[in-house]
């Protein structure tokens, strides 16, 4: 098994230093309250807000857990695209302008107005712990991809570490600003890392795409069943309309949740400079999100396919999230290793970053300010906002190393989040 090269390094730099000029950049503007720190001063143009968007949507788990999942089952999870894209047309025309028309930095403010500040910090207490939980899922994500990617020079507790600190060194000085304009890059990346990587997976396959698509159709289970991993179509069926209504009302929901009433997600869309595009932008992505899934999933069926025709690849393989990174370490030739994990670390950053943000931002506005800062300047509180920053950073290492043994990173992601959104909804509206 081979471990990165000089070229992989190389582009790992280059990437790094492209963050790091990116957040240099954005820190130049030093800001000067807290809606600047946060939100940019709602300035961040629509294109940049929607990239920074999806890249918050997109992450480690995405990039690795959704080929993990083609690979493994099937294209069934698609379909929860559908109530995402409805969630997305929900939000954007009610939940969002309910936001926008009180100017609020923590969205839990504007459930202040209704509830009361009890509500308010018992939402944002839920976020806070849900948030955390998630986003450590996704530190342990981008930690298990180095680590295998690395041949093991890499040991976990490392890779955690590094990962918090790299995006701590670019997003702490440049807040919310320097989050944007990196997701931007983070995007372009991961979208056209999986691509590339498509193209090179289905390449060595007997019969190339046309190949990899008639292994998918005649997928074989580990107790010798032949299933199609195309069975989107079946779910069309009589038979299976129950099933399809299942996965779309699940996923207008957890969708509607999401992008409603979680702060990590909605912060990205407060700080565009022009509200209406901001719910073009929520809109975009929704629909957008439909390829890219479909996208991810076909890279596992590819992978199903060149494993059926090279099954060294998989030989010893007991975790279904590995056969990505397997692949990336053993096939893929210097500087396309270096390349593909760039991405995954894009993915893996491009959420992490924001989650940060958020959580700094609900602890800042939603507890400090009002409860032991009520008499701090706002300088005093940008200072202690990036204290906070680096306070959550801190708890993301103590919780991935924790965790380290997780498996099946994809669906846990959801079952943590599940616990509170469902209240985080209904609260916001009542």
């Amino acid at each position: 098994m081979r471990g990165l090269g000089f070229l992989d390094g190389a582009v790992l730099a280059l990437y790094t230093t492209m963050l790091a000029s990116i957040g240099w950049w954005t820190a130049r503007r030093r800001p000067k309250t807290t809606d600047e720190y946060f939100l940019a001063g709602r300035s961040i143009p629509w294109l940049v807000t929607t990239a920074s968007f999806m890249a918050t949507c997109i992450s480690a788990l995405t990039f690795i857990g959704t080929p993990a999942e083609g690979y493994g089952a099937d294209f069934r999870y698609l379909f929860s695209n559908i109530g995402d894209v409805a969630a997305s047309v929900f939000v954007a025309a009610v939940l969002l302008p309910f936001y926008q028309s009180h100017k609020v930095t923590s969205i839990y403010q504007a459930v202040e107005k209704r509830m009361g500040t009890a509500v308010r910090r018992t939402c944002s207490g839920y976020f806070l712990l849900s948030r955390t939980l998630a986003s450590t899922v996704r530190i342990v994500a981008i930690a298990k991809v180095l680590e295998v990617v690395s041949g093991g020079a890499l040991p976990f507790s490392v890779c955690v570490t590094a990962t918090v600190a790299v995006i701590l060194a670019y997003t702490t000085a440049g807040g919310g600003r320097a989050i944007a304009w990196t997701d931007l890059l983070q995007f372009c990346l991961l979208v056209g890392g999986a691509v590339t990587a498509l193209f090179y997976i289905a390449a060595p396959v007997p019969g190339g795409f046309s190949g990899s698509v008639a292994a998918g159709r005649h997928a074989v289970r580990p107790d010798g069943t032949v299933y199609n991993k195309f069975n989107f179509l079946e779910l069309l069926k009589p038979d299976n309309l129950g099933l399809l209504a299942l996965l779309s009302i699940w996923g207008f929901f957890n969708s509607s949740a999401a992008y409603g009433t979680d702060q990590d997600m909605v912060q990205r869309l407060l700080a565009c400079d022009n509200e209406r595009k901001a719910r073009w932008s929520l809109v975009i992505s929704g629909l957008i999100s439909i390829p890219i899934t479909a996208l991810f999933l076909f890279i596992g069926v590819a992978l199903y396919a060149y494993a059926q025709a090279h099954p060294a690849l998989i030989a010893g393989m007991t975790d279904n999230d590995h056969v990505f990174p397997r692949f990336i370490l053993t096939v893929m030739p210097a500087g396309l290793r270096g390349l593909m994990l760039a991405a995954v670390a894009s993915a893996a950053m491009g959420s992490s970053d924001s989650a940060l943000a958020s959580l700094a931002t609900a602890f800042t506005v939603d507890f400090y300010q009002p409860l032991w800062g009520k008499n701090e300047d706002e300088a005093a509180l940008v200072r202690a906002s990036k204290r906070f920053f680096i306070g959550f950073g801190l708890l993301f290492m103590v919780f991935a190393l924790a965790l380290r043994s997780l498996d099946n990173l994809l669906w846990l992601a959801f079952r943590i989040v599940a616990f509170t959104y469902g209240p985080l909804l209904g609260t916001t509206l009542v």
